[in-house]
């Protein structure tokens, strides 16, 4: 029988691709009918958050296909044998050939002969014809409505869940973008920590090094002297220029400002931090944040409600303590940054549903908090050794200046400021000292002047709030002929002091390194004794 098992087995084929397509085709209307009942049911009552994106939509076409692979099933042979018999008019006569095996008989052979000859005549496709046209179109039009539906039909909101969904999804998404950027610039410091030290590392090579040519110093070599002098100079101002730009434009200059008070924050409080960034250290801010983190580690355990709130506040008003730090003391935008993500973080907390991410998130920017503290503080502590080398430099040079500048004699100074201490007494012993003491004119003698606080005085502590600029002409008056004795002395003053106007602009604009100022200063000095 192998002409009637290849024309069965070709039906076999036919049927179950028939039977899939019926399953498929039920199932998807099954399931496009529940995706628009639960689309209406969201966009009338805002009850199920919109997640009904057009791409959904082919959650229908796989579930479809899915159904249909499990439901599939094979005909057997005797049916395949029925079917064939239905639609070609055979009598039965591919059944009873089928059945052949459970009942044998002298006529076996006849049928077999008849099954054979007939087996090639069959078409499949007439016994299994494929109706497929009319259900396409039904799929392929329900799934065009459904998408219009997802796109043009409106979100209605009557219980208002929908703007609170909206806003808590608002606030998820701004929690997981805080941390983002927290880890983005922790991972940069963390990058930036091995080029700091080297930095570190390299100022503390310079400084040693200006020791070691200080000591090989000669007296009388003038010029050898100089020209170390003014290679150290140059090679350290720039050191000193691109930290002062970079880091810690205005932590000095604020700092001096010891009257000013800082929102709810204590005097004393703000000026033990600054001193101590100034010196390089962070001890007091990391005891601070220690201090937040272990509140926040008792606000993630507390289940009190009324123990929750006074958390929060305690920690609230730490973090605005460092906010001021960063903000009107330090002019840190990285570190300002980073605080103000922790207080949106700490009022994210509230939230049932984000509160164990807003405390791991709020955690994880007090660390790098902590970080951007240790980074300006390095940077101040560099800082301030260059100042304290070009200080030295300074004093060196007024010594060599004189031809005393001498190595010999300071195998026991170890800091800048022993160095620029011995050069400025040696100074003072030659008569180069800037005394302003009680002697005579010219240099001080030191001493204490007798002063008596009881008696009145008409002074005034003020302030000028005038810009330092030159002032506007506002009339000009010229004629010919010899000027009067003196009015060129006057102009000549006059433009001197514009000059200088002009150079004190500068100094402040470009940030001249401290070695400079005293040369800058002594310059103009000379132009005007000159005058005279």
């Amino acid at each position: 029988m192998t002409e009637t098992a290849k024309m069965l087995k070709r039906v076999g084929y036919r049927r179950r691709a028939a039977l899939f397509g019926r399953s498929f085709y039920r199932a998807f209307l099954v399931l496009a009918g529940l995706y628009a009942a639960v689309l209406l049911f969201s966009r009338l009552s805002g009850k199920i958050p919109d997640r009904f994106d057009p791409l959904t939509l082919l959650v229908i076409p796989a579930g479809a296909i899915l159904w249909g692979c499990l439901a599939l099933r094979r005909p057997t042979d005797p049916e395949l044998a029925r079917l064939v018999d239905q639609t070609t008019d055979t009598k039965d006569l591919y059944l009873t050939a089928a059945l052949l095996s459970q009942s044998p008989g002298d006529y076996g052979p006849l049928v077999t002969r008849d099954a054979e000859q007939r087996a090639t005549k069959i078409k499949p496709d007439v016994v299994v014809p494929f109706h497929w046209h009319r259900r396409l179109a039904h799929v392929v039009l329900a799934l065009v409505v459904l998408f219009v539906a997802t796109r043009a039909f409106p979100q209605f909101d009557p219980f208002g869940d929908v703007q609170m969904a909206q806003a808590e999804e608002k606030r998820e998404q701004d929690l997981e973008k805080g941390r983002k950027a927290t880890k983005l610039r922790t991972a940069q410091l963390k990058k930036k920590s091995d080029g700091m030290s080297e930095e570190s590392d390299e100022v503390a090579k310079a400084v040693e090094k200006l020791k070691n040519d200080f000591k090989k110093t000669k007296r009388g070599d003038r010029k050898g002297n100089s020209k170390m002098l003014g290679q150290q100079q140059k090679m350290l101002g720039e050191k000193w220029r691109k930290l002062n730009n970079e880091k810690l434009k205005e932590l000095f200059s604020k700092s001096s400002n010891s009257n000013q008070q800082f929102g709810g924050m204590s005097k004393a409080k703000m000026m033990k931090w600054s001193r101590e960034l100034q010196d390089g250290s962070t001890e007091s801010l990391q005891k601070e944040i220690d201090a937040i983190k272990s509140e926040l580690q008792k606000l993630a355990k507390t289940t009190d409600p009324v123990k929750k709130a006074e958390l929060r506040e305690k920690i609230k008003q730490r973090l605005r303590d460092l906010e001021e730090l960063a903000s009107n003391k330090l002019d840190s935008k990285p570190l300002a940054a980073a605080v103000k993500r922790a207080l949106k973080e700490l009022e994210a907390s509230k939230r049932d549903g984000l509160s164990t991410k807003a405390l791991e998130a709020l955690t994880e920017s007090m660390a790098l908090v902590k970080m951007e503290l240790k980074e300006v503080a390095q940077s101040a502590k560099d800082l301030q050794e260059l100042e304290k080398a070009l200080a030295a430099i300074q004093a060196a040079k007024k010594l060599n200046g004189e031809g005393e500048l001498d190595g010999e004699g300071m195998e026991d100074l170890e800091s800048l400021e022993d160095y620029q201490e011995y050069y400025e007494q040696m100074l003072a012993e030659m008569g180069q000292g800037e005394g302003q003491g009680t002697g005579g004119e010219g240099f001080g003698e030191g001493g204490e002047v007798d002063e008596n606080d009881e008696l009145k005085s008409k002074f005034v502590n003020e302030k000028s709030k005038a810009e330092i600029r030159p002032g506007k002409v506002l009339l000009t008056l010229k004629d010919k002929g010899l000027s009067d004795r003196g009015d060129a002395k006057q102009e000549y003053r006059d433009s001197i002091r514009k000059v200088k106007q002009g150079v004190s602009e500068a100094i402040v604009k470009e940030q001249v390194p401290p070695g400079y100022l005293e040369g800058i200063k002594s310059y103009f000095d000379t132009l005007e004794e000159n005058e005279q």
